[in-house]
């Protein structure tokens, strides 16, 4: 597992390190094939542990920003919200960002910033249910930027 991965969950509101299990998905980053398309010098990409799932199994999303060419800000600290998540083509989640160009700056941060090129994960895990078996898709759509689409079957 790449220990220079730090993520992180919201624990009755005091960020705690992300289970192990969580940590071992985003690990698998670099090896990941369907990661998001490239704009503006930034990738969104959303992993989940599997492709298949049991009905009502939890299904906990890891997102990740890439930021391919230097000079820009990376604001590692979080977790930070998930913004505009779409599960089976519906809305999901926080509202949209208000802001176009760095959709990926909290509104209020007081953390360390790093300069690009690099990764961020420290975002909202977030995590699904489903009690109809069948295919589903999650896409992960900040502002400009649109993520893989995370295909399953529940069954």
């Amino acid at each position: 597992m790449d220990s220079s991965i730090n993520l992180y969950v919201l624990d009755n509101g005091e960020p705690v390190e992300a289970p192990k299990r969580d940590l071992q998905v985003a690990s698998g980053y670099d090896r990941w094939a369907d990661k998001g398309e490239v704009l503006d010098g930034r990738r969104v990409t959303i992993l989940t542990e599997k492709t298949v799932y049991a009905v009502n199994e939890e299904v906990r999303v890891i997102h990740v920003l890439e930021i391919v060419e230097p000079g820009h800000p990376i604001y590692v600290m979080g977790p930070k919200a998930v913004f505009d998540e779409y599960v089976n083509g519906e809305f999901h989640g926080e509202p949209p960002s208000e802001r176009d160009d760095d959709v990926f700056m909290p509104a209020a941060y007081d953390g360390r910033v790093q300069e690009s090129p690099g990764l961020d994960f420290n975002f909202e895990i977030t995590s699904f249910r489903f009690s109809e078996p069948g295919t589903h898709r999650i896409r992960w759509q900040p502002g400009r930027w649109k993520s893989n689409v995370l295909e399953f079957e529940v069954s």
